[in-house]
């Protein structure tokens, strides 16, 4: 064999060896991927890749996570159980913020998800909640049109395939602990002929979708909390009607689970539709006369809060604070009261 032969047959062989190293390379980075996606999705990686806190004995943590213009809530228990309220609008830097949150948490059960309306803002991202976390319980509206909008009803197909519990938000129901209570303060019942459901399903307008929108109470350690998701104001002023009605009667409001809801003792209320115009009501922040006020906001082409929610919430709370501002919004409860962290 000539030398010019033997060169061109060693060079033929360095490159089928470099060949097969590189084909096995890429077989053991495809297999890693495949072996890593069982237990992390990998494209939400580096929203796996934190530290997981200790959980505080005895203290409820309350965080309002930073979904841009969305909304998304955890409540930890002091039992140790969790509940999310809403998860965003499904953006995938979105997305990652809250799995990174319920991460660094060290939340992989969430025990009762709470789907408090139909806007995309706030259920757009909990398709990817249930399919990454282990969801057992599920809060949802009473809507007949599942398809009210996009967002919703890709949420209630991920609902359905689930195989949680599948529970009504409504008046009266909840999640009551030993020292604890969460409960909904609105909508009404499905049944009721007069209240919000009946009129979503008999017409979905805007502002029959804002009134169908849940409310909802936490209370542990004598700290109260308002969660108002996108509440309309006829809602709000009917949760402040029906207060003032029962209570004048001498009769206890939200009487559930051997819990009853003091509205004038709230500490911490979150501000409805990110402060849109049609969601405020005077009447309700002077009847809670809250302490905190937390706006859950991010960029958006409509100004909000809107001048007139911020004038509203003025009457008691000076300054809200604001998730576009301070990022993720955290807050304590422990027997001797609360504290922001």
């Amino acid at each position: 064999m000539s030398a010019l032969n033997k060169t061109k047959g060693k060079k033929l062989g360095k490159k089928r060896v470099a060949l097969i190293i590189s084909a096995a390379v890429i077989c053991l980075l495809v297999t890693a991927v495949i072996v890593l996606n069982v237990f992390i999705p990998v494209k939400y990686l580096f929203a796996y890749m934190v530290p997981a806190a200790d959980r505080e004995d005895d203290t409820l943590t309350v965080t309002f996570i930073d979904v841009g213009y969305g909304d998304s809530t955890l409540i930890e228990l002091p039992d140790g159980k969790n509940i999310l309220i809403d998860g965003g609008d499904g953006a995938y830097a979105n997305n990652s913020a809250l799995i990174r949150t319920l991460n660094e948490r060290g939340v992989d059960t969430i025990d009762y998800l709470v789907c408090s309306t139909f806007l995309g803002e706030y259920c757009g991202g909990l398709p990817e909640i249930i399919k990454y976390k282990d969801v057992k319980n599920i809060y949802m509206p009473a809507i007949k049109n599942i398809y009210i909008t996009q967002s919703y009803a890709s949420f209630c197909k991920a609902a359905y395939e689930s195989g949680a519990q599948l529970l009504t938000s409504e008046y009266g129901a909840g999640v009551f602990g030993a020292d604890y209570f969460f409960a909904f303060l609105s909508p009404q019942s499905p049944d009721n002929p007069e209240g919000c459901y009946a009129a979503l399903n008999s017409e979905a307008s805007e502002e029959n979708m804002f009134n169908a929108s849940a409310v909802m109470w936490l209370e542990y350690g004598g700290t109260s909390f308002a969660f108002t998701s996108s509440a309309g104001s006829a809602a709000l002023s009917a949760i402040v009607d029906d207060y003032e009605i029962i209570t004048a009667a001498g009769d206890l409001y939200c009487a559930a689970g051997g819990r009853h809801v003091e509205l004038p003792s709230c500490n911490i209320v979150s501000v409805p539709g990110h402060g849109r115009e049609e969601c405020t009501s005077a009447r309700w922040y002077s009847l809670l006369s809250p302490e905190v006020a937390v706006i859950s906001v991010g960029e958006n082409y409509s100004s909000y809060p809107s001048a007139q929610a911020l004038a509203d919430i003025g009457q008691t709370v000076a300054s809200p604070v604001l998730t576009s501002n301070h990022g993720n919004i955290t807050i304590k409860v422990t027997a001797q009261g609360y504290y922001m962290s």
